[in-house]
């Protein structure tokens, strides 16, 4: 199948999983009022930053957990924020709006508390990774690249949720070397996780490029293509180059980059050499993370 109808095959699958019995019984959460309203204010001409703070502030965890994620070593700011007007001040409003999605996607998921503690500082370290390859490389917009680290697994704690068995599904997928990790999933589930999320950032309204970058990241294949868009095949190969260093800072080996390396580097029209610095250098950086 060729890159063009693998994008086609995609965004109709999206589209039509919606009805899916399996994926109805999962229960993809709505997005919730907050980031409806936020983001409405964000996509005016002129964003009023007293009515964004505000839209924020009225949730009082929410704040809290806010300004701990801002003034955190991460963001390396020079001085402190001590409201949620000072962080806007400080990192603009969509990286606001990025950290803000993050935390309430966190206290949407149900489940075992020690899993997604785990797969949230996974989730993290990639979302940190893919913001800074997209500052250092300057090929996708940073915000773009952020929000895709956050929601390219979100079908994994669903799909955790809804599968009792979802754990060894997981032992196998990190083990496989062959096929792909939706591939695994498939078999056993009769759905992915790469789907889910798809259909979760389309319910969540977000941008149309974003939501088959999902649903296509684990097809290294597509990364050969130049029908497919650019930003799509750019996203992937950053991602894989985030799982080799978030792998590599955990001390761990990634058959995801096994498997997709080469196809990553021709994407992003790089050096193996310049490649294995980027990895190197994130691995560095994500101890900033910890």
């Amino acid at each position: 199948m060729n890159g063009a109808n693998t994008v086609s095959s995609a965004e109709q699958e999206i589209s039509a999983s919606i009805t899916n019995e399996i994926i109805k019984s999962i229960g993809i959460p709505a997005r919730p009022l907050t980031l409806v309203q936020l983001q409405k204010e964000m996509d005016l001409d002129d964003p009023n930053l007293r009515r964004i703070a505000a839209l924020v502030a009225s949730d009082v965890t929410l704040t809290v957990a806010v300004l701990r994620t801002v003034n955190s070593p991460a963001y390396g700011l020079s001085r402190r924020c001590e409201t949620v007007d000072q962080a806007i001040s400080m990192i603009g409003f969509k990286r606001l709006s990025g950290i803000v999605t993050g935390l309430i996607l966190r206290n949407l998921m149900r489940g075992d508390a020690q899993k997604l503690t785990y797969f949230w500082d996974i989730s993290s370290k990639r979302s940190f990774a893919m913001s800074r390859l997209a500052r250092g490389l300057g090929v996708v917009d940073e915000d773009i690249a952020q929000t895709f680290g956050l929601f390219c697994d979100v079908g994994i704690p669903l799909l955790m949720q809804r599968f009792s068995d979802y754990d060894q599904t997981l032992i196998a997928c990190n083990h496989e070397t062959e096929k792909t990790f939706t591939e695994i999933e498939q078999m056993r589930h009769h759905t992915d996780h790469a789907l889910v999320g798809a259909i979760m950032a389309r319910s969540w309204e977000l941008p149309p490029t974003l939501c088959l970058s999902i649903r296509l990241h684990h097809d290294y294949a597509i990364l050969h293509d130049s029908k497919v868009p650019e930003t799509v095949t750019r996203l992937l190969a950053m991602n894989l180059i985030a799982e080799a260093a978030i792998q590599r800072f955990n001390f761990m080996k990634s058959t995801e980059w096994d498997k997709g390396s080469q196809a990553a580097i021709y994407a992003m029209a790089l050096s193996e050499y310049e490649v294995e610095d980027w990895i190197d250098r994130l691995s560095y950086d994500l101890s900033a993370l910890t």
